[in-house]
């Protein structure tokens, strides 16, 4: 009776060892899967992050690529802007005369920052006789919201920063290499002169100009 016990044990000992082996294979069997499969996920990850980094250099040469053509074409702009700036200055200088009226001075370029009211003013071409002032405004191509701060928000500007002109009548002109078909309405509506560029020669549209 003693004999079948010992060896019953025995036979349980044994079972019990082989199933611990048993479960030692499986997790190690497991743990291999386990680290192989996360070794295929960091693959995986890697190969994400280079392709990442690859799509980031990419666009990072791409956004330098679009800041050097747009300084270029801000050079250009700014470029185009003087000449017409200059162009149309140099004809009004010759000939000191603007809607049919005569000017006894002529300035460019004024400028006026009045810290008081936090207003700053700048502008293009000033044209004056003591009775009359014409203010140019300048741009390569003139669109319809140039001519309508122009003639609204930018001179009521000027009136506050330069009050001296508060008995002067005031006409107003655009001029530019180029028009929008709706400038030349919005002109029109508000009474504004243009002056085009037109080859090598300046042309002056001015029945109809306002005096404000």
């Amino acid at each position: 009776m003693e004999q079948m016990e010992t060896q019953k044990e025995k036979y349980t000992f044994e079972m019990l060892m082989q199933s611990f082996e048993k479960s030692r294979i499986e997790m190690e069997a497991m743990r291999a899967e386990a680290d192989r499969r996360a070794a295929e996920r960091e693959k995986e990850w890697q190969e994400i992050r280079q392709k990442m980094k690859e799509t980031s250099e990419k666009i990072d040469k791409h956004s330098e690529q679009i800041k050097e053509q747009s300084k270029m074409i801000n050079g250009i702009s700014e470029s185009n802007g003087a000449a017409t700036e200059e162009t149309i200055y140099n004809s009004l200088e010759r000939d000191m005369t603007f809607a049919g009226i005569r000017f006894d001075s002529i300035e460019k370029n004024r400028k006026k920052y009045l810290k008081k009211l936090k207003l700053k003013g700048e502008y293009d071409v000033l044209l004056e006789n003591g009775d009359v002032l014409a203010l140019i405004e300048t741009k390569y191509r003139v669109r319809k919201d140039d001519v309508f701060k122009f003639a609204t928000t930018k001179l009521d500007i000027f009136r506050k920063l330069y009050p001296m002109y508060d008995k002067y009548k005031i006409i107003l002109g655009v001029g530019g290499m180029s028009f929008d078909d709706d400038a030349i309405k919005e002109a029109e509506e508000y009474g504004v002169g243009i002056i085009k560029i037109v080859g090598d020669k300046v042309e002056y549209y001015t029945e109809g100009i306002k005096t404000y």
